[in-house]
């Protein structure tokens, strides 16, 4: 099923002095891109990555047969996903390379306490006043000072200032399981019609792989045959077999399962 998700439209300032612990609603490993995304911005993981796919892809994505993994991403990408969620600001380079621990404690202005995204020597990190976030730490917000890797060099940091309407973001959402139940109960019903109308059957009964029926000169239960089999006929009607297909409640039973 494919949506389109709206992002709130109001647009409130730059929370300073606060990250989000990660919220990973998928059931992939936390990688760093996405990770400081989510924890920067507080939205889900999966809408992380349905960001960082828009960047990449555009909306095309979505004409994939699979959807798309994201694993390593690029800076820009991740500006560009900062940018789709509402978050801008400017990239700034550090000479010499220093030290994650000598770039925390020698921050100055919006840097100090705005949040960030920090490129490390290995990975992306998010950083927002005294509080730090990461794939080390497991996507949780723990504070700078038992940041691990604090001798890992810092190239350049993304630092931002401003907060901007957010884009619509295009995203397949899996049905819910709630609707996934209702759609399969719809088709076993539709299914034991087309059964009681091709043989004219009274009562039914239906096992996970056995069809019985009463027929209307009969008082007891009596084996149609197998269910694979029955759901076969009914799809892939033929001449000779025992159900025709030719009801208008096969048809129907057709039509729900895609032929």
């Amino acid at each position: 099923m494919t949506n389109i998700i709206y992002l709130a439209s109001a647009i409130g300032a730059i929370k300073t002095y606060h990250l989000h612990d990660v919220d990973n609603d998928t059931k992939s490993p936390l990688y760093p891109g996405p990770g400081v995304i989510a924890s920067i911005t507080g939205a889900s993981l999966s809408k992380a990555k349905d960001a960082i796919r828009q960047v990449r892809y555009g909306s095309r994505w979505l004409d994939f047969p699979r959807t798309p993994a994201i694993k390593r991403t690029s800076d820009g990408e991740i500006e560009g996903a900062l940018r789709l969620l509402g978050y801008v600001g400017y990239w700034r380079h550090l000479p010499g390379r220093q030290t994650l621990a000598a770039y925390l404690s020698s921050r100055t202005g919006v840097e100090r306490d705005h949040p960030c995204v920090v490129v490390l020597s290995t990975h992306h990190a998010a950083v927002s006043g005294g509080v730090f976030c990461d794939v080390v730490s497991d996507g949780i917000v723990i504070d700078i000072d038992e940041a691990e890797g604090r001798r890992k060099k810092v190239s350049r940091v993304l630092v931002l200032t401003k907060r901007i309407a957010p884009s619509t973001i295009a995203s397949r959402e899996p049905a819910s399981k709630a609707k996934k139940a209702d759609a399969t109960s719809k088709r076993d019903q539709l299914f034991r019609e087309a059964v009681k109308a091709e043989t004219g059957a009274t009562r039914i009964k239906v096992t996970p792989n056995e069809v019985f029926v009463i027929l209307p000169d009969q008082s007891g239960w009596y084996w149609l045959g197998s269910r694979d089999s029955l759901e076969e006929q009914i799809l892939e009607p033929e001449r000779d077999g025992r159900l025709r297909g030719n009801t208008a409640e096969a048809a129907a039973y057709r039509a729900s399962m895609g032929y």
